[in-house]
């Protein structure tokens, strides 16, 4: 089977095309339509503003979602986000997928951004990305979550 959107060869049961994300279904099921989130700047939450709070280590502000206004740290080398009870960012909505993306720390220090396939993409500053190096007041969109990257301050 191919993709209708890209020609990629496909398995026959698949749902969704794995490098371009198009729907393979002829009718779409409200379990597998993609929703874009829409958000005011009212919705995001004030902290997401500030600059991280400790000195060392590389923040995660979440600024929309239902956790708005906590302070993820960044302080190993790898740090997975996702639905799945194992990831180290838990961001629990069906519109995150179980392994969605992850965020790593390079050799020179900064910190990467790579989507893991996800179902719902991962975005940066409202674009699209697959990976990313990730800069202060970056805007992290991974499901209807809202997250500000702040690198810290040295």
């Amino acid at each position: 089977m191919n993709c209708r959107r890209c020609g990629e060869i496909l398995n026959a049961n698949a749902n969704f095309c794995w490098s371009c994300g198009a729907p393979q279904l002829t009718a779409p099921s409200p379990e597998t339509i993609a929703v874009p989130v829409v958000s005011t700047p009212e919705s995001i939450h004030p902290d997401a503003n500030r600059g991280p709070l400790g000195t060392h280590h590389d923040e995660l502000v979440v600024a929309s979602g239902p956790s708005a206004g906590s302070r993820i740290t960044l302080k190993n080398d790898v740090t997975s986000a996702g639905r799945h009870e194992s990831s180290a960012i838990l961001l629990d909505d069906v519109s995150v997928s179980r392994h969605h993306a992850i965020f790593t720390r390079t050799a020179s220090g900064r910190v990467t951004l790579r989507d893991l396939n996800s179902l719902n993409g991962t975005y940066v500053n409202g674009a699209r990305v697959e990976e990313t190096t990730l800069h202060s007041a970056d805007e992290v969109q991974i499901g209807k979550f809202k997250l500000i990257f702040w690198e810290a301050s040295e």
